[in-house]
């Protein structure tokens, strides 16, 4: 009963708010209606017909965006605002090339890049042991200067001045030679311990192969040309008014960034590149032989 009774006292205080809100907005309303009016304001039309005018258009400033500008990469890695270039990968160099966009690259100068890279080989160890002479007690090895072919017979203690290498130690043996598809078989191999003054180093060198210094070198030529030039990582020369300089050189796959310079080009034109067609490309001079 006292929960019921609850609900009529709630009930009943709504009635009696929502009967004192009509009341008081019904007594506003009337007031409003019956209060006095003010003269309506009268519209004066002139006696000249409508002409239509056009207000003066705004003044607008416009700016002309500079052309873009080429990236350290080379004058190629151009990126315009509505035209970006197409990039492609080179799976075989495992560098991306890029074509610039018509309306950036056109403003560019054309020329060509005047070299060509024929082929990149390790660099050799400047004395080579290539095959070895006498008998028991009295060998003699068969050794080759690489920079200029020369091939003379020496023995242990013999001193190579010019190439600064000390023959320290000369020995024919039998060893077993592995053959591929065949059975295995027994030979002489001539090997000589060389000790190189100007690292403070011994070398190994056998006639069996060639030895090598662990750097690479990069061949490379003027387009129709036969002449090679060696190159290594860091040369800078020259071919005409163009400067070439050696970025990077990679033995594989193959290939070698260079970076040109000239008066005639707005940017250093830098570019990767590959070995040309085999059947086009003269062997270097001290290419390793097998």
């Amino acid at each position: 009963m006292a929960h019921l009774s609850k609900d009529k006292l709630l009930l009943g205080a709504t009635f009696v708010l929502v009967a004192a809100s009509a009341a008081t907005f019904g007594w506003l309303a009337y007031h409003n209606a019956r209060a006095p009016r003010g003269p309506a304001a009268r519209v004066q039309l002139g006696a000249e017909p409508y002409t239509p005018t056009a207000g003066d258009a705004p003044a607008v400033k416009t700016d002309t965006w500079s052309l873009p500008v080429a990236q350290t990469r080379g004058r190629d890695w151009v990126y315009d605002t509505f035209t970006p270039p197409e990039i492609f990968y080179n799976a075989r160099s495992k560098h991306f090339t890029v074509k610039p966009p018509l309306s950036a690259g056109d403003e560019l100068p054309e020329e060509a890049f005047g070299l060509e890279l024929v082929a990149v080989r390790p660099e050799p160890f400047r004395l080579q042991l290539i095959g070895y002479v006498g008998g028991e007690g009295d060998w003699r090895g068969t050794f080759e200067k690489v920079a200029s072919g020369e091939v003379f017979l020496a023995s242990a203690g013999h001193r190579v001045a010019d190439l600064a290498l000390s023959i320290k130690r000369l020995e024919v043996t039998t060893v077993a030679i592995v053959l591929p598809a065949s059975m295995t078989t027994r030979q002489r191999v001539a090997t000589a311990v060389v000790h190189d003054e100007r690292t403070g180093r011994d070398v190994t060198l056998t006639h069996r192969a060639r030895q090598f210094t662990g750097g690479v070198s990069a061949f490379v030529a003027v387009p129709g040309a036969t002449a090679t030039r060696e190159l290594r990582q860091g040369e800078t020369f020259k071919v005409g008014d163009a400067s070439y300089t050696v970025e990077r050189i990679q033995l594989a796959p193959a290939s070698v960034d260079i970076t040109k310079e000239s008066t005639t080009l707005v940017q250093p034109d830098r570019r990767t590149l590959t070995p040309r067609e085999a059947d086009d490309a003269p062997a270097p001079v001290d290419s390793p032989a097998t």
